[in-house]
């Protein structure tokens, strides 16, 4: 939807841009010639400024290609200064190849074209160049204005992931179930209750008191993890077992905020409390060139077989979250397990200790 929504807002700018031009190069050529005694109609004053504008405009797409797409930074500008002014040098060209023929039929002049553009060919130079620097201004207008807008969406996102992730820990199931468990174990091994209450209170202090940066190092995505399951751990007991392959290496790679504790209440949710079987929750990452590769998979019933299946909004809110961080360069799958259960298959460009900055 954005493309053409896009195309439609450049079409109605620049066609009122060279409109309004037009309109005021006729007016000023009407009143500067009834001035100097050289009287004109207004149709004829205002008509021919409007072909003239509107022949520089039917270039306007070539321009704004080449600032969008070409734009005049390293490592290639001497090339690219280049063609700028090759592209500009022959702007005469093209225009007076659309404005004589239509000024000589309509108003039944005598304009020839190859005088006319050696004649004019280093004002419309100089125009057209005027006209390609107010471009480069309009668009890092709209680019700042557009990372302004990502940034907010995605602190907005962030804000309703660490929710989420709240939500979940304090479910009154969950919480329930979580302090019963541990009252239970209380009267057999006081240490042992106490440790899972810690955990608890260390899951929930996490959780609140996180920045809001946009990523975090993958240690402290995983220790999280590692709370989670260590409480899960006492209410489903031997019923749930867990994995965590991740090399040393990769501990200070940054990842999203919260983007794999949703995928591992996933697993929970739907292997233990919809089954009495066991499950294997298994938490991978790897290097694969210049992508981060993580892996939550689970040994369940996997997906359903007639194909019918809806995202959650967890899933939905992860991977709105990783199109606005990383754009094209970051998918999330989900399907079915190479031996039975599902996977959940995140890439990432690599980020090495340099963080999305927190939002103000």
């Amino acid at each position: 939807m954005k493309r053409p929504s896009r195309l439609r807002n450049d079409v109605v700018l620049y066609a009122s841009l060279w409109t309004t031009l037009g309109l005021l190069d006729g007016v000023q050529t009407l009143i500067a010639g009834n001035l100097n005694g050289q009287h004109q109609t207004p149709a004829y004053a205002i008509g021919t400024g409007l072909l003239n504008w509107w022949s520089c405009g039917m270039l306007t797409p070539v321009y704004l290609w080449l600032v969008r797409h070409v734009p005049l930074q390293a490592p290639h500008l001497a090339a690219r200064v280049a063609l700028y002014l090759a592209v500009l040098s022959f702007s005469a060209i093209p225009k007076y190849a659309i404005w004589i023929p239509l000024e000589n039929a309509i108003f039944h002049t005598g304009w020839s074209f190859v005088p006319t553009v050696g004649a004019e060919v280093f004002g419309v130079f100089i125009g057209m160049l005027s006209f390609v620097v107010l471009l480069y201004a309009m668009e890092y207008y709209r680019i700042a204005r557009d990372r302004e807008i990502r940034a907010s969406r995605l602190e907005a996102e962030l804000s309703n992931a660490q929710l989420e992730s709240l939500r979940a820990q304090i479910h009154p199931h969950f919480l329930f179930n979580t302090l019963n468990s541990i009252l239970a174990l209380m009267r057999r091994d006081v240490g042992a209750a106490e440790d899972m209450l810690t955990r608890l209170s260390d899951m929930l202090r996490f959780t609140l008191q996180s920045d809001r940066t946009q990523e975090t190092p993958l240690e402290d995505e995983l220790a999280t993890i590692e709370l989670y399951l260590e409480i899960m751990r006492v209410r489903f007991g031997e019923r749930l077992a867990a994995d965590i392959d991740v090399d040393e290496t990769l501990l200070t790679e940054r990842v999203p905020s919260f983007v794999l504790q949703p995928l591992v209440e996933n697993t929970v949710r739907h292997g233990l409390n919809e089954s009495s079987k066991s499950t294997t929750v298994r938490i991978t990452a790897a290097a694969e060139g210049d992508t981060l590769v993580m892996r939550v998979l689970d040994d369940g019933r996997g997906l359903p077989a007639n194909d019918v299946f809806r995202e959650g909004l967890g899933l939905t809110n992860i991977r709105r979250r990783l199109e606005r961080l990383y754009g094209a360069t970051a998918t999330l799958d989900l399907r079915d397990g190479r031996t039975g259960g599902t996977e959940v298959i995140i890439r990432i460009p690599r980020r090495v200790g340099v963080a999305v900055p927190a939002m103000p």
